[in-house]
């Protein structure tokens, strides 16, 4: 509702909405800069201030200190105070933003100077002192025409309804009341002007009462020299009052009912041709101001009589005269006069007839004898407008009066703030009896600034006591004095020129062309004989001094002075039937009845100003200098030159100049000691008092020029600056000592608890260890026993079978059929020569030696067993024949030994044979091992030869033998994109260019190729430097890029692993070609390189996502160590940071061109990682857990919010990552906490959150809280104990980072993510032009 208003009377180009900027009167904004040319008074990171001849003076932060030589980078817009006094420039566009509840929120308690500018900021340093001093307040509101005085006196006035508002019974409170009543006398009292669409033609005193309690009790609207003249006379381009034009837009039955229609048709409108507003409806505001009506108290039947005024006043301007019958007498000119005069007369609801006599005839009475003189056309059409504009003005009181009623004064009221709205300094091409009203008030508003910020400042160092040298400074009484001094002043002469009969305005410019011929701030123009020239304080430069010359033409100072109502204007509306307007004009006494009373508007408007002034002074004024940045009324135009001397006139310039020539800067003792204590320690035992200890301050610091006041440190510019610097640059050296410090107690501690942990962890992987080898042996034991029956088993089967031979064999010797050949046979072997494979030997030719094998295998194995029987029994036989020799040997003849052997002669022959066959035993032995290790190997070769056989066959049918081209050309391939190539149809250039060359040379299908091994090395030579970002992510584009077209090109039977074997599988939506080029099938150094691809892209992607952690984790410890935040430091600051490397990040993704799906993962995982680091800082830190800090979050994630809003394509669900914080900052932001109920916490404040982590949040939230309502209640932590059957430890609350990569195929199968054709991408102009790759054109 609110935000409309403030454009109802505005065009397309001047939308009154105000970007609120500030100026500066303190001492850093006319900071000498060449006092602060040495390394000892700034340092790096300083803020100040340098002289510019366009602007006058540009802020900016010291970057660079090389002995005398500083430099500084400028910045534009940034704001501060001039004092207590704001600069509100005027940008004519909207900017709603600046005007929400929720930055009221942030302006509530804070200091001056900690939030932006606004005046939001003045109106609650007003309320705050009025609260904490119990001193009334005054806010003037002040500026040239079209500056913006109105629409920032009701941004004031709103702030104060919001901090002392309270609801009412009857459901219009005060404030609401107080508010609303800004449209209705801007209807009624603005009008267009040649340089504002929304001119306040009058002055206004706003007093809003408080109670002890702070909340509004009451209200007080005063008003000022209502422009009267223009109700009859509107110049072009101009319009007349708003609510004219409002009631001829009235809908179709209010139109009827007050018989009004076109406004061209109407007088009192047409002399202008500005009819309409681009920006504004007449109709929606008639309603508007209708409904505003009803809340400030004016009902139904009252608005009807004030429209019927209003139409009432329009139809008397048509109302024209002719001569009459008689001399000197006139009546209607036509039927058309006479129809708007019954209208008129009928909206009155007075007579016809007497409402013409009253208009064409005027009644003398002269003793006691009434004489009726008629009046010619001329005189008739002056008492017709006086008539209107008698009417008008009365109508406008009863408004005014009316909504003092309603809203009603508290009299036991202790304080008030007041709010003046008054008219800015005029000057035009005719400038009359108002504009001379209107530039008074400013002269008088200029003495009351110039007496509290100059004179104040003077008696501040007189009251300390200090060395100070007064300075002269522009004093405007003189003016004052020219035209409000009695008897001889500019008024005076006028109210003397009014009383004289024959007075005419030719005499009064005569009589002050002879009184102030000498006067210095008085002229008489060359060309005119009546018109006199004022040098004012205010407007165009025209002097050494700020002072503008206006000329003002005397014609009409007579006729507008005069405030009298004809008696018979006043008997006429006396008798009406409607009793609201014969209450605009109550009875007159009866001797004054028939008489035309004079009194003087000028006398009357300068008692107001007194007035004012006296109530200005009994209460602490804030001030506000409204700004017009142009004249053209264009947003977006900011005339340097204009805006400092607009300055330069309200006297903020010589503000400045007095300050900075004294002591700009003072603190109180106590201050300035608790500010720098840390500079001296000497004082930090409190041995010295507070002045003993700022002079041993001063005097270590080695500053020159200062004063110590009674007090009050004074300090002249620049030094608190240079204190600033010695205790930034101390702060910093603690602050190392401290970090170091916390480092090494941090480290040891985690060192113990490592250690602690570790041994537990140690001892349990031993006993795994243990127990694997244990279940490890075991198993061996037993596949050994099992091994060993088996080959028990065999040999008993041999046994078996070698006894049935050698029973055959010896049945065949009993029956003499001589011994069996295969006893002595003796065995030949193949050289192994023989046995081993042939080199590339095809499946066919490996069968025949197989089998050849087997077959010998088993007859060695049977010819050994046997062998080894046969030995046995021969040796079985020997012992046998040797008994029977030992018998025969008496008889002198052995068989077979020659008579005389001794038995060990036999013995040891027998043993060298059996020593002879176990040697040939042994041989064959190993001999059996060795055939069967090469029958292994031997099938085994065989399996794969028949492998790879299957394999070439296969390919010899399909494509052909493959060859592996482009090899000689690979180094001027990777010579072209080891450079950063670009992009080119949003695709990177160089992995493109990779791909079609491998296409191109069939490396995918090339058995053996040295070019990937030369492309890994490269990629991997290019992401060894992990701090460069920008490098980093340029190869994360064209890596996962080069895979994603790998993917699509390769012909895949089996499913794919790994994360980015997934990922690419994901873009396989269908077999179709990529560029032209048909899918192959790879070989396997292919798909290695494609392996060692993916395993890339995974690293890349792990190094972006940790360096974006990286660059958040210094402004993510702002908020989760309370430990490290420094007094002077602005969350703020932070969140910027924070939004400022998102921006980077994103931007640097864009132009790299990586895919959104991508990008959205890694800010997922970020914003995982801001919502586990704040959420455990809740859970760590009772800091965390304030209000301050809870309202700092909230306005954070707002703009981050925004920003996620902004990059939807990019950001995707990241804001659901932050739902912890969301949850638990909404709890802490929440101004009254006893209130919740556990339903409320648990299902709608924070239903993610458990209730031990609730718990935990509440407990701390309690021991910050220093008011009941910024506590939890109890009744939550018992139901919460139910709940919870034991304590829990804070760490086992703590929330975990996910540091995996969470990229699944069904997020990247969707048409989004197609790789499209790649032909049309433009490869790089030093590559094309080799001949070998000159395919990259097709």
């Amino acid at each position: 509702m609110q935000h409309h208003r403030f454009s109802r009377y505005n065009t397309s180009i001047v939308s009154k909405w105000f970007l609120w900027l500030c100026l500066v009167i303190r001492v850093l904004f006319v900071l000498d800069f060449r006092e602060m040319t040495t390394s000892k008074t700034v340092v790096v990171g300083s803020h100040v201030w340098v002289d510019d001849p366009e602007v006058a003076w540009k802020d900016g932060d010291v970057t660079e200190v090389r002995g005398d030589v500083i430099t500084v980078r400028c910045t534009s817009g940034e704001k501060t105070y001039t004092g207590r006094i704001l600069i509100a420039v005027n940008p004519f566009q909207r900017l709603p933003h600046l005007y929400e509840k929720d930055l009221m929120k942030q302006y509530k308690g804070a200091a001056l100077h900690d939030l932006s500018p606004h005046p939001f900021a003045i109106a609650d340093s007003a309320y705050k002192k009025m609260i904490d001093e119990g001193i009334s307040q005054s806010i003037l509101v002040s500026g040239e025409s079209g500056a913006g005085k109105t629409e920032s006196t009701k941004m004031l006035m709103q702030y104060l309804a919001y901090m002392g508002g309270k609801a009412a019974a009857d459901g219009r409170s005060v404030e609401q009341q107080v508010l609303q009543s800004n449209p209705v006398l801007e209807a009624f009292g603005n009008a267009k002007t040649v340089r504002n669409n929304n001119s306040s033609r009058f002055g206004k005193f706003v007093e809003i009462q408080f109670n002890d309690r702070g909340k509004i009790s009451g209200a007080a609207i005063r008003t000022y020299l209502l422009e009267r003249s223009r109700v009859c006379q509107v110049s072009d381009p101009e319009r007349n009052y708003h609510c004219f034009y409002m009631i001829c837009a009235a809908p179709p039955e209010d139109a009827e009912r007050y018989k009004v229609g076109n406004p061209r048709t109407y007088h009192y409108l047409n002399q202008s041709k500005c009819i309409e507003l681009d920006a504004m409806d007449d109709s929606k505001e008639y309603v508007e101001t209708k409904r505003a009506m009803n809340v400030v108290g004016i009902g139904p039947d009252e608005q009807d009589a004030i429209f019927r005024v209003v139409a009432a006043v329009l139809h008397l301007g048509n109302i024209e005269f002719k001569k009459g019958g008689d001399s000197d007498s006139s009546t209607p000119k036509d039927d058309q006069s006479r129809l708007h005069l019954k209208t008129a007369a009928e909206l009155f609801m007075c007579d016809e007839k007497s409402l013409e006599d009253s208009l064409c005839k005027r009644v003398i009475v002269t003793r006691g004898e009434a004489i009726t003189k008629h009046l010619d056309p001329a005189a008739a059409a002056i008492s017709r407008d006086a008539l209107a504009k008698t009417v008008y003005s009365r109508l406008f009181d009863w408004i005014v009066k009316k909504i003092n009623d309603t809203i009603g004064q508290d009299p036991g009221s202790k304080y008030l703030i007041g709010v003046l709205d008054i008219y800015g300094f005029e000057s035009f091409k005719t400038n009359s009896f108002e504009q001379f009203c209107i530039n008074l008030t400013n002269e008088k508003l200029q003495q009351h600034f110039n007496q509290h910020v100059f004179k104040m400042e003077q008696e501040e160092y007189k009251k300390e006591a200090i060395d100070w040298s007064y300075i002269e400074f522009v004093d405007n009484q003189d003016i004052l004095d020219l035209i409000e001094k009695k008897p001889g002043g500019i008024i005076a002469l006028l109210d003397e020129a009014c009383i004289l009969p024959r007075s005419t305005h030719k005499t009064f410019a005569e009589k002050l062309y002879q009184t102030f011929s000498s006067h210095k701030r008085f002229k008489k123009p060359k060309f005119s004989q009546t018109d006199f020239t004022i040098c004012h304080y205010a407007g165009d430069v025209c002097t050494s001094v700020h002072r503008s010359c206006v000329t003002y033409q005397s014609e009409f100072f007579l006729d507008k002075n005069k405030d009298y109502v004809i008696g018979e204007h006043q008997d006429l509306m006396s008798a009406s039937r409607s009793p609201f307007v014969s209450g605009l004009f109550p009875p007159l006494p009866v001797q004054s009845s028939n008489k035309s009373k004079f009194s003087s508007i000028g006398s009357r408007f300068k008692q107001q100003l007194q007035s004012l002034l006296e109530t200005l002074s009994a209460t602490e004024p804030h001030y506000v200098r409204c700004i017009k940045p142009n004249n053209l009324l264009k947003p977006g135009i900011f005339e340097n030159k204009n805006a400092l001397h607009q300055l330069q006139c309200g006297g903020v310039m010589e503000a400045i100049r007095i300050s900075r020539a004294g002591f700009p800067t003072r603190k109180t003792f106590d201050e300035f000691k608790t500010r720098f204590r840390l500079l001296e320690p000497d004082i930090l035992g409190g041995r010295y008092d507070e002045v003993t200890a700022c002079k041993k301050l001063l005097e270590k610091t080695g500053l020159k020029g200062y004063q110590v006041g009674k007090t009050k440190v004074f300090l002249r510019a620049g030094q608190m600056a240079e204190l600033d610097a010695h205790l930034t640059e101390l702060l910093g050296k603690s602050a190392i000592i401290i970090q170091s410090k916390f480092r090494s107690y941090h480290a040891h501690r985690d060192f113990t608890r490592l250690r602690f942990c570790v041994i537990p962890f140690q001892t349990y992987c031993r006993r795994q260890v243990a127990r694997q080898r244990y279940e490890t042996a075991k198993r061996l034991v037993q596949s050994a026993i099992n091994i060993q029956a088996g080959i028990r088993g065999m040999s008993a089967r041999l046994n078996f079978r070698t006894r049935k031979q050698t029973k055959a064999a010896k049945m065949q010797v009993a029956k003499g059929t001589g011994p069996p050949q295969a006893a002595s046979a003796k065995i030949k072997l193949e050289p192994k020569s023989n046995l081993e494979p042939k080199s590339k030997l095809d499946p066919k030719s490996n069968l025949e030696p197989k089998s050849k094998l087997e077959q010998e295998v088993e007859e060695l194995t049977g010819q050994l067993q046997l062998e080894k029987r046969m030995r046995a029994e021969e040796t079985e036989k020997l012992k046998s024949d040797l008994e029977k020799m030992r018998l025969q040997f008496q008889g002198g003849k052995v068989s077979g030994f020659p008579i005389g052997a001794s038995d060990n002669e036999v013995i040891n022959a027998l043993t060298a044979e059996n020593e002879k066959l176990k040697s040939q035993v042994n041989t064959l032995e190993n001999r059996i091992i060795q055939l069967k290790t090469d029958m292994q190997r031997l099938e085994e070769k065989l399996s794969d030869i028949e492998v790879e056989g299957h394999v070439l066959r296969q390919q010899t049918v399909q494509t052909g033998s493959p060859t592996a081209e482009g090899q000689e050309h690979i180094e001027d391939l990777i010579r072209c994109v080891t450079k950063n190539v670009g992009f080119s149809q949003k695709k990177p250039v160089a992995a493109v260019t990779m791909f079609r060359c491998l296409m191109q040379w069939k490396s995918f299908e090339a058995d053996r190729s040295r070019v990937f091994d030369i492309l890994i090395q490269m990629i991997g030579s290019k992401i060894e430097d992990e701090g460069d970002n920008e490098l980093i992510i340029y190869w994360y584009s064209n890596t996962s890029t080069l895979l994603f077209l790998l993917q699509r090109s390769f012909k895949t039977k089996t499913q794919p692993t790994g994360f980015f074997g997934r990922m690419t599988q994901g873009f396989l939506s269908s077999p179709s070609d990529v560029g032209g080029t048909q899918e192959v099938e790879p070989k396997y150094p292919a798909i290695r390189f494609k392996q060692q691809l993916t395993a890339y892209v995974e690293k890349i992607y792990t190094i972006v996502r940790n360096n974006l952690k990286k660059e958040l984790s210094p402004s993510l410890d702002y908020f989760t160590q309370p430990s490290l935040k420094l007094p002077d430091d602005s969350p703020d600051k932070h969140w910027d940071s924070i939004l400022h490397t998102l921006k980077k990040s994103l931007r640097t993704f864009k132009d790299n061109y990586v895919h959104p799906v991508l990008v959205q993962k890694i800010f997922t995982q970020t914003f995982s990682y801001i919502n586990v680091k704040i959420f455990n800082s809740f859970l760590l830190h009772q800091e965390c857990c304030s209000l301050v800090n809870g309202e700092f979050l909230e306005a954070g994630l707002g703009v981050i919010e925004l920003w996620c809003d902004q990059a939807a394509l990019y950001a995707g669900s990241s804001w659901d990552e932050l739902t912890h914080i969301r949850q638990a900052v909404g709890f802490l932001a929440m101004q009254d906490k006893s209130k919740v109920t556990y339903t409320d916490l648990t299902n709608n404040l924070c239903p993610g959150l458990s209730v031990q982590q609730l718990h935990r949040i509440c407990t701390l939230v309690n021991s910050n809280g220093k008011k009941a309502n910024s506590c939890v209640s109890a009744d939550i932590f018992s139901q919460m104990k139910k709940i919870m059957t034991a304590d829990v430890d804070v760490n086992s609350l703590l929330l975990d980072d996910n540091s995996s990569i969470p990229v699944t195929v069904d997020e990247l199968n969707d048409p989004t993510t197609k790789v499209e054709g790649i032909s049309d991408v433009e490869p790089p102009s030093e590559l094309v032009e080799l001949e070998a790759f000159k395919f990259l054109k097709g």
